[in-house]
């Protein structure tokens, strides 16, 4: 106070400076307050939110009695997502994340379900049904969209998402009554992928990918005739784009799975053996 009346900015002798003052101190705490707001939004949802999105009662039937499985609390858990994020399901099928992750972040939130010509050829039917009459207002579809050439704005994206899917990349044809079907011409490219990936992606987002274990060293063929693909191959291709691994998820392993066969298989479907990875720039 010596100071301040020294340099005649006393309360007494200087009304003004606490009338700035005063506003200045509202400036900062409506600023904090703002930043407090914006944190909380985007945190992560606390297991109990988590227990209410998967649990919630608008959710279709037919998805719930598929949670034993796929154990969708612990990778919702795992992925970090809150309320107001924004969320890339690629090759996102039917929608059966989808539909989670947009009940997850909420109004405030956004979730782009991504399939490529491939997906959209077995899922139109699907996907048209889970997203009619609006009942998911905060997805936006991108159908027939190739992964390179999604329209989605750079540094935007929170979570990119995959559940079962990567694997696709390297499912070019199959064989129907003896007859080769083709789906595509060659593999999908992953490194103009994994470049748009890591172009939208915000710098502290992350990308979970879920998929069927294959046997080390079965390359891309195990891909194209059983739907797995070798754990190794996921990381050699996010390192070398510039990825990190961040972290690792067991709760969809199984050991008893041989990883020789189908994932369509009846005798282990549902119950493959499936790692979770989680990659960060």
């Amino acid at each position: 106070m010596r100071l301040f009346n020294e340099l005649g900015l006393s309360s007494m002798k200087n009304p003004m400076f606490t009338v700035s003052l005063s506003k200045s101190v509202a400036f900062v705490l409506a600023v904090s307050a703002m930043s407090f707001q914006i944190q909380a939004a985007n945190a992560p949802l606390s297991q109990q939110q988590i227990a209410e999105v998967v649990s919630a009662s608008e959710r279709p039937q037919e998805d719930s009695q598929r949670d034993e499985a796929r154990k969708p609390a612990q990778v919702l858990s795992f992925t970090g997502i809150g309320k107001g994020h924004v969320v890339l399901d690629f090759f996102a099928g039917g929608g059966w994340y989808t539909e989670l992750l947009s009940r997850a972040v909420g109004e405030t939130g956004k979730v782009y379900m991504q399939n490529d010509s491939v997906y959209w050829q077995f899922a139109q039917k699907d996907i048209i049904k889970r997203t009619q009459d609006n009942r998911l207002p905060n997805v936006v579809r991108l159908d027939n969209v190739a992964l390179s050439e999604m329209p989605i704005p750079d540094n935007s994206v929170d979570i990119i998402f995959a559940a079962l899917g990567y694997h696709d990349m390297y499912f070019t044809d199959t064989v129907r009554d003896g007859k080769v079907v083709s789906f595509r011409d060659e593999a999908v490219d992953y490194m103009p992928v994994l470049s748009t990936f890591k172009r939208i992606l915000k710098e502290d987002g992350v990308v979970v990918i879920i998929d069927h274990s294959a046997k080390a060293g079965s390359g891309f063929n195990a891909a194209n005739t059983l739907h797995r693909i070798d754990p190794h191959i996921i990381k050699h291709q996010f390192e070398s784009a510039g990825f990190t691994l961040r972290e690792e998820a067991f709760y969809l392993r199984n050991t008893e799975d041989d990883l020789q066969k189908s994932v369509f298989a009846a005798d282990i479907r549902g119950k493959t053996d499936r790692f979770i990875f989680k990659f960060g720039k």
